[in-house]
């Protein structure tokens, strides 16, 4: 691909709208008239290949009568989590096409995808004339997930209500697809258990945390 600095703010993507509907997704924005295609680059937001690393068949390519035609662009709301549209103007020149590496982020939107569903279930097991309860946990999910994503707090006297409202834990293994039961741990009688989101609201937005 024969990638150049973009020339002037007169040659960029900018003020991008979407409109969501159901299933599908509509895009628009600004086509300066010394445009003459784009190229639209779609991927996860955790997964973002720099301009460099680009090859055509991450893209699509788009023409001005296209984006006509369908007065912006059409896509799908698909995938799990949060995800991006980028729009990479290009120019022919001399029979070739020149794309603009327009690193600002006005040619940039972000989608939220639907939300992975991650059930738990927390089983506890009092033991005769001991001190001890036994707590098996399980996890569900629809995806593999990492283990940083979920931890457990341990509270004395009642339910957590929070990740700060007792003693934080990691989970020792990843997540497959599926049911990933947890070892046994024991806890005093008096001891609660719930688990959490290691950082809140930004997994909030992405997955879906389900007691069974």
């Amino acid at each position: 691909m024969n990638w150049e600095p973009i020339p002037s703010p007169n040659h960029e993507i900018r003020d991008m709208r979407k409109t969501i509907k159901d299933s599908e997704i509509h895009l628009s924005w600004f086509w300066s008239n010394e445009i003459d295609f784009v190229y639209i680059y779609k991927g996860h937001a955790d997964h973002v290949k720099p301009l460099s690393e680009l090859s055509e068949s991450d893209l699509k390519f788009y023409t001005r009568e296209e984006y006509k035609a369908n007065q912006g662009y059409k896509g799908r709301v698909d995938g799990v989590g949060r995800y991006f549209y980028r729009i990479l103007p290009c120019q022919k020149r001399d029979g070739m096409l020149v794309v603009f590496n327009q690193e600002n982020d006005k040619n940039v939107l972000y989608i939220t995808g639907t939300k992975a569903k991650i059930y738990f279930s927390i089983n506890t097991q009092k033991r005769f004339l001991k001190s001890k309860k036994v707590v098996k946990m399980s996890i569900r999910t629809e995806i593999p997930l990492d283990k940083e994503l979920l931890v457990y707090v341990k509270k004395r006297g009642g339910v957590p209500i929070s990740i700060e409202d007792g003693t934080k834990f990691p989970f020792i293994r990843d997540f497959d697809s599926g049911r990933n039961e947890q070892p046994e741990i024991e806890i005093d009688k008096d001891e609660h258990i719930r688990i959490f989101f290691s950082n809140g609201k930004q997994s909030a937005e992405i997955y879906e945390l389900i007691p069974e």
